[in-house]
């Protein structure tokens, strides 16, 4: 017999030999898929709350400009105003 014919033979064989056992590998595997699997599942709810936006007074201290002190202006002044 030729030795390339008997290099393809032996390779044949092993393919099919392999194919065998990758085939009962995967049929083995099968049956312990069937068993019970048990999935938790959760669910959160989502809350909204309402902020009411905070409004914070302030006086200025150290350089700030000071809050006026005198009556509602009366429409007079200006640049050229005499006191």
């Amino acid at each position: 017999m030729d030795p390339r014919t008997r290099w393809i033979i032996g390779l044949l064989l092993a393919l099919v030999i392999g194919l065998g056992v990758g085939l009962a590998i995967v049929a083995g595997d099968d049956d312990a898929d069937d068993s019970e699997t048990v999935t938790l599942q959760t669910e959160t709810e989502a809350t909204e709350t309402e902020v009411e936006p905070t409004v914070t007074q302030t006086t200025p201290t150290d350089g700030g400009v000071a809050p006026p002190t005198g009556g509602k202006p009366d429409g007079s002044g200006g640049l050229g105003a005499q006191p």
